[in-house]
């Protein structure tokens, strides 16, 4: 009887929450009512633990500044892996609000944007590159150019399980730019999803340098603790 009555009390609850609620967006992780212009509620929002840091990356005679918006964990890392994999592009409209509050927070200056570029297979097997896309973003949301200037040159092995040194001895030479010569003098701003090691941006940064940049930032959604 007494379990009968809670059950009973819950459901009318509940139809009570639709009524009110109806027609609200919901959280595209959890599926409660989501913030007013987000597509996440207000817990999750809290949850993405924001990074802002610059972090130097430098090989041989190369330097660049790489810049990420938040730390690979918890929703962020969620956010991250069903654009990547699901094609959930609501998910890359909320993490442009980001990576656009860090460039302003730095005040970052580019005069071009672009992306590190998907493998073949890859493209391939998703139908879209998310790092692409969210360049795409920033090109329309801070008006600048968009261009493709990279492709990978060749098959790599795939750097999930690669220690430090292997990653970076695995992509080495395997980026080549195909921008016809746009870039001459060109503040560019190279956008990925996750930097880890920091090898694919640093690999992209330098073949956009050799081909006439005048500066490449690095821009990414968030930074892994690897």
């Amino acid at each position: 009887m007494g379990n009968e009555f809670v059950k009973n009390i819950k459901y009318y609850i509940n139809c009570f929450l639709d009524v009110i609620y109806s027609g609200k967006e919901k959280c595209i992780i959890c599926e409660e009512i989501s913030e007013a212009n987000r597509v996440l509620c207000l817990d999750c929002i809290r949850n993405m633990k924001l990074c802002n840091k610059k972090t130097v990356i430098n090989k041989g005679a190369y330097k660049f500044w790489c810049y990420s918006s938040l730390y690979y964990s918890g929703i962020t890392k969620e956010l991250i892996l069903n654009l990547k994999y699901k094609g959930q592009f609501l998910a890359g409209k909320e993490l442009l609000r980001y990576l656009i509050n860090t460039i302003e927070l730095y005040d970052i200056k580019f005069d071009i944007v672009t992306y590190v570029p998907s493998s073949k297979n890859k493209l391939k097997e998703r139908g879209y590159n998310q790092s692409k896309y969210l360049a795409k973003l920033v090109a329309e949301k801070t008006e600048k150019k968009l261009l493709n200037t990279l492709k990978k040159s060749k098959r790599t092995q795939d750097q999930i399980g690669l220690g430090k040194y292997e990653r970076w001895e695995n992509l080495k030479e395997s980026f080549i730019y195909v921008g016809n010569g746009k870039l001459k003098k060109q503040k560019v701003l190279l956008v990925d999803d996750v930097l880890t090691t920091g090898a694919t941006t640093f690999y992209c940064a330098k073949e956009l340098k050799k081909n006439g940049a005048e500066d490449v930032i690095i821009l990414t959604v968030a930074k892994s603790n690897f």
